[in-house]
C-alpha cells in the first residue's frame, strides 16, 4: 500500500463503520484512478475538494434520514431524528425568546436601538425551514445570537454568563445545522405551524412574566416531555431529554452563584431532571418521527 492510499484510507475513517464496508474499496479506487505517477504516490495528500466531499458525506451518513441510501442502520436513522427534532426545538426557542422580548419592550415602552429589530430573525427561519429554504433558516437562526455577542466584550464574568444562558440555544442551532443537511427530510408544515403557534402564545406569558421565563421555559419542557411519553413518540421525547439537560445549566448556574431561585426554582429543577432522565416509550411498530 503506498502512502497516498493510506492517506485516502485515513480520510475515510470518518465515515461510518457500515458505510465503509460497503463503500470504502470502491471509494479508494475512484480517488486512486489515474494518479499513477510514483512521485505522487508516494508524497501526495487528498485534494482540499475531496476532503470537504468526504466530510460532508460523513455528516449525512452519521445523521442519516434513510432517503437514497441502502442499508441504513435503523440506529443511524434514529440518531438523526432526534439531531433534527432538537434543531426543530431550537427554532421553537427562538420563537419564544423573540416573542417575550417584543412584549416586554412594549410593555416597558422603552426605545430600543434599531438593531434590536434582529432579534425577530426566528420569525423568518421558522417559516424558511419547513418551506425548504435551509441555508436561509440557518442564517436567520444564527443572527439572535450574533447580536448577542456584544456580552463577550464586557468585562468581568460577562463571557460565562452568556455562554452559560445561550448554551440551550447554541446546542439547538448546531442541531439544526447538522441535522437539516440536504438529503434530510423537510419538516411538515401543518404541524410546525401549530408548535410554532404555541411557542409565540408563551412567548406572550414568558414577555409578562419577564424573570421567570427561565422556570415556565423549564415547566413547559416537562409538560411536553409527558406528552410525548403518552404519545409514544420516542424521538421527540429524545430530544426533550436532552432539551432539558442543557436548560439546566443555567438553572444550576443560578443556584450555585446566587442561590437565587427559591424553593418554587428548586422544585422545578427536580422536575427539570426527572424530564431528562425519564425513559422514553416507543409507539410498537412505528417509525421514527420528528417533531
Amino acid at each position: 500500500m503506498r502512502n497516498l492510499e493510506r492517506r485516502y484510507r485515513a480520510l475515510l475513517k470518518v465515515l461510518p463503520g457500515w458505510y465503509r464496508r460497503d463503500r470504502e474499496e470502491e471509494m479508494v479506487g475512484i480517488f486512486l484512478a489515474e494518479r499513477d505517477d510514483d512521485l505522487d504516490l508516494e508524497h501526495s495528500w487528498p485534494g482540499w475538494g475531496e476532503t470537504w466531499a468526504v466530510l460532508g458525506l460523513s455528516l449525512r451518513t452519521h445523521l442519516a434520514a434513510g432517503a437514497g441510501m441502502s442499508s441504513v442502520p435503523a440506529n443511524v436513522v434514529w440518531r438523526g431524528e432526534v439531531v433534527r427534532a432538537l434543531g426543530v426545538l431550537g427554532l421553537l426557542l427562538g420563537l419564544y425568546y423573540a416573542t417575550s422580548g417584543l412584549v416586554l419592550t412594549i410593555t416597558l415602552r422603552s426605545h430600543a436601538p434599531w438593531w434590536r429589530v434582529l432579534e425577530l430573525a426566528p420569525f423568518v427561519a421558522f417559516p424558511a425551514l419547513f418551506t425548504g429554504r435551509r441555508t436561509l433558516a440557518k442564517i436567520a437562526a444564527a443572527v439572535p445570537a450574533l447580536v448577542s455577542l456584544d456580552a463577550l466584550t464586557q468585562p468581568g464574568p460577562a463571557v460565562w454568563m452568556w455562554t452559560v444562558f445561550q448554551l440551550p440555544a447554541l446546542v439547538t442551532f448546531t442541531c439544526l445545522c447538522l441535522g437539516f443537511h440536504r438529503e434530510a427530510p423537510t419538516p411538515p408544515a401543518r404541524r410546525l405551524l401549530w408548535w410554532g403557534g404555541g411557542a409565540v402564545a408563551l412567548g406572550v406569558v414568558g414577555g409578562f412574566a419577564a424573570g421567570a421565563g427561565l422556570l415556565l421555559l423549564a415547566l413547559v419542557t416537562a409538560g411536553m416531555r409527558v406528552f410525548a411519553f403518552v404519545r409514544g413518540d420516542a424521538v421527540f421525547g429524545r430530544a426533550l431529554s436532552w432539551f432539558a439537560l442543557v436548560q439546566l445549566v443555567p438553572l444550576v448556574f443560578l443556584v450555585l452563584a446566587w442561590d437565587s431561585l427559591g424553593t418554587v426554582g428548586t422544585v422545578v429543577l427536580v422536575v427539570l431532571v426527572l424530564a431528562a432522565v425519564w425513559p422514553v416509550r416507543r409507539r410498537p411498530k412505528a417509525a421514527p418521527q420528528v417533531v
